[in-house]
C-alpha cells in the first residue's frame, strides 16, 4: 500500500509524516510525500525545524533528500492520500484532477510564519509532530484491520 501525504511545500508536515511512517519498517506500507507548491521552494530541501526533529527522534536514515512537487501522476499512484488541509485537497481536485475516493483530510496546520522566537517555533513543531505521530499510529492500526 502506498500512502501519499500532501501539504503545501513538502518541507515540514508531509515530510514528517512520510519519514515517521517509513521509519516503522512496515512491509506492506510505503509512504511518499509531496507539496502542491513545492517547486516554489527552489533548492530548499527541508526546514531546519523538520531536520531538527529528524535528528532528535533518530529519523535521519528514513528521510528523503529533497522536496517533491505534487503531480497528477503521483496522486494516481497512491492507494490512500492524506491531505493536511482542505485547501490542498480542493487544489488537487480542481487543478490536478484528483478523483480517488481513498483520501483523508487531517487538518493539521502549517507553522505560523509570524512566530519569531526560535524556542516557540521548536515548541510548536514538537506539538505538531506529536499530533502527526498520533495520526500515523492510528492510521497504521486502522489499516491492520
Amino acid at each position: 500500500m502506498i500512502i501519499h501525504f500532501v501539504c503545501l511545500g513538502n518541507i515540514y508536515r508531509s515530510r514528517l509524516a512520510e519519514t515517521y511512517l517509513n521509519s516503522k519498517g512496515l512491509k506492506d506500507i510505503k509512504a511518499v510525500s509531496s507539496g502542491i507548491n513545492a517547486s516554489e521552494n527552489g533548492n530548499r530541501p527541508i526546514s531546519w525545524l523538520t531536520q531538527r526533529l529528524f535528528e532528535v527522534y533518530k529519523l535521519v536514515p528514513f528521510e528523503k533528500s529533497n522536496w517533491t512537487q505534487t503531480t497528477k501522476k503521483l496522486l494516481e499512484t497512491a492507494d490512500l492520500t492524506i491531505f493536511f488541509d482542505d485547501e490542498y485537497y480542493k487544489y488537487c481536485v480542481n487543478q490536478l484532477g484528483f478523483n480517488s475516493k481513498y483520501f483523508e483530510i487531517w487538518g493539521i496546520k502549517d507553522l505560523d510564519d509570524s512566530i519569531a522566537d526560535h524556542m516557540e517555533k521548536i515548541r510548536v513543531t514538537e506539538e505538531t509532530f506529536e499530533l502527526i505521530k498520533q495520526k500515523v499510529d492510528d492510521l497504521i492500526e486502522r489499516k491492520k484491520c
